[in-house]
């Protein structure tokens, strides 16, 4: 019982220095991981946690309603994207109606990022304490890594196959799996 609060602990030191500067400055920052970066990388993490089958079953429950939730987002961001441009191209825009729509899809990604993590923090829960330092340690790989062009996001990817084409426009934000983060 000793053992296994001690290796919580050294885990929780690990990840307080993966978080407290031992992440270089060009890495990516915790609150910038995106569960569209992330999500892609499941199957994999998956392969090598050696799931029993009800960790198996979760896993996948859990995947398919992660994949719903951010489809569901990026579709209600490209409907706010033909919003916002039609607003626009009115000569009468008001622009506090355009920032009272930014704010809407704010509070709705919010609430889904807080959703995304307390789906995944299940899988979690499920998990044995090697599988839960491999997921820790991909984590920190994720945050380890270099934004390609100085963009936000975990993973490397070529634009056009899921990449960050698009970001920074007004249907995409920072966040994501915040692990679950912020705004994604």
């Amino acid at each position: 019982m000793k053992s296994s609060s001690v290796r919580r602990g050294l885990q929780a030191a690990f990840v307080a220095l993966a978080l407290g500067g031992a992440v270089p400055s060009g890495a990516v920052p915790l609150m910038d991981m995106r569960a569209e970066d992330l999500l892609p990388m499941a199957s994999e993490l998956r392969k090598t946690l050696n799931l029993n089958a009800n960790q198996q079953t979760l896993w996948q429950q859990v995947e398919s309603r992660s994949r719903a939730i951010l489809r569901e987002r990026q579709s209600r961001r490209e409907r706010l994207q033909q919003q916002v441009k039609a607003l626009l191209e009115n000569a009468t825009v008001e622009l506090r109606d355009v920032n009272a729509l930014i704010d809407a899809e704010s509070a709705a990604a919010l609430a889904e990022d807080k959703q995304l993590r307390e789906l995944w923090l299940t899988v979690n829960d499920a998990l044995d304490d090697g599988q839960r330092r491999k997921v820790a340690a991909m984590l920190v790989e994720q945050m380890m890594r270099v934004p390609d062009n100085g963009q936000h996001g975990g993973q490397d990817r070529p634009r056009g196959e899921g990449g960050d084409r698009h970001r920074g426009g007004a249907g995409h934000g920072r966040g994501g799996m915040n692990i679950g983060m912020p705004g994604s």
